[in-house]
């Protein structure tokens, strides 16, 4: 009877979050509020779980590992101590072994497709701890304290005001980055269904305007590296490898990153957001960001352009992709006819009807033509209120974004009207 429950339980928890919408939130462990002895334990969950997930990779059966493993053996050296499991509770090892696992499946079936891979290896740290059931290996006890398994002490986080009312909590993870400690939490909420929006753009991505849209508004933003980063570099570069001064510089050198990655990963998040809010239909060309990271290399690190076109894939309604080897900025968007175009010409004149446009504005407003006829779409046209009303609504969000300048090709006065000409067409 009690298995039948559960079963019931589980099967009603399945039907439930069809209709729901799955979200992570991440908070932080107040650093300030931990005494000696939960950073301790604290310290010892992770060092643990590198001695066990090295261990699971030692087996040579790992499907079979029973998860009630009291010691491991760990290499000091050149030799073998034998050390004791103590803080990690049950659930935290079979998380570990499970997730290991289906790592090792995930490879088999890429092998299986016939893609190059390598294998699982050894780590010198792990950095995530999965909590797989809330209420036991984890809880939120207020609206700022959290309990984990194991750990006595109430820990104090930090952004538990993201959460909304009424959401069912489901599975997190502890997590160890630079230093700090957070906890990812991930969430079902209820599925808010958007009417499939009739607009629709082409984007295109470039280095001097980091993406411009056929409605004709460009976007640029950079994160050039600051000289604390490089001073810090420098003084690592000094340091004895590995010694407890060296450490400490790399843990500063990638807090530093972190922030230049997260300041970037928030622009990319937020830009995406308005192209899915605002468009429909959202075609993109296929860019080899590859091939231009080693021709230009720290000019697509300072962007990481890369990203959007990944996330674009995921967040929009509708994404199309258009053919890396289409001929995007060679195709005059008036008439059609194609002509070489030299990369130092940033205006395209068409030696055919005259059209005098920006290359990148001429680049997606083909990209978008082309994106619709791979999907047998007819654009609708909007009234030029509706364009300008819409246009102003993009510049005043993008330019909020910090560190990102929004312009417009249409805009009197700015650099790129002179550019478009009136011999521009919808």
């Amino acid at each position: 009877m009690k298995n039948e429950a559960i079963k019931a339980s589980l099967k009603a928890t399945k039907e439930r979050r069809k209709n729901q919408t799955c979200k992570v939130y991440e908070v932080k462990v107040d650093h300030s509020h931990l005494n000696s002895s939960t950073t301790d334990q604290l310290r010892m969950l992770f060092l643990e779980a590198k001695w066990l997930y090295n261990f699971i990779l030692s087996q040579d059966n790992v499907f079979e590992l029973d998860y009630r493993i009291p010691k491991v053996p760990v290499k000091i050296k050149d030799d073998f101590e034998t050390r004791r499991i103590a803080h990690l509770s049950s659930q935290m090892r079979q998380s570990i072994i499970s997730r290991t696992v289906n790592n090792i499946r995930g490879l088999a079936r890429l092998r299986a497709n016939g893609r190059k891979i390598g294998k699982l290896k050894f780590k010198s740290e792990v950095k995530s701890i999965p909590l797989k059931q809330y209420g036991n290996t984890y809880e939120i006890l207020d609206g700022e304290h959290v309990r984990i398994q194991g750990i006595k002490q109430k820990l104090r986080v930090r952004g538990l005001e993201q959460l909304p009312e009424g959401v069912d909590v489901a599975n997190g993870n502890l997590i160890h980055r630079n230093g700090d400690y957070y906890l990812s939490i991930t969430t079902y909420q209820t599925r808010e269904y958007q009417e499939a929006r009739n607009r629709c753009v082409g984007i295109d991505l470039g280095l001097d305007k980091q993406l411009v849209t056929s409605d004709g508004v460009a976007v640029q933003y950079s994160i050039p590296v600051n000289k604390r980063l490089r001073r810090l570099h420098g003084k690592l570069s000094r340091q004895k490898l590995h010694s407890r001064n060296w450490n400490k510089t790399r843990t500063k050198l990638d807090k530093e990153y972190s922030k230049s990655t997260n300041i970037k990963k928030d622009i990319r998040n937020k830009i995406v957001s308005h192209l899915k809010d605002s468009y429909g239909v959202v075609c993109y060309q296929d860019e080899n960001i590859k091939a231009w990271q080693r021709i230009w290399g720290s000019k697509i690190l300072y962007t990481s352009i890369g990203g959007i076109i990944s996330t674009l894939k995921q967040k929009v309604h509708t994404p199309v992709e258009v053919d890396r080897f289409y001929p995007s900025t060679k195709t005059c968007s008036v008439c059609g006819s194609i002509q070489e175009v030299r990369l130092d010409e940033r205006v395209y004149v068409c030696r055919r009807c005259g059209n005098v446009v920006d290359r990148d504005l001429n680049a997606s407003v083909n990209i978008r033509d082309e994106g619709l006829r791979r999907i047998g779409m007819v654009r609708t046209e909007s009234t030029p209120a509706e364009t300008e009303s819409s246009t102003l609504a993009s510049l005043e969000y993008l330019n909020s974004i910090p560190y990102v300048k929004a312009s417009s090709f249409h805009e009197p006065g700015s650099p790129h009207a002179s550019a478009v000409g009136s011999s521009q067409q919808p």
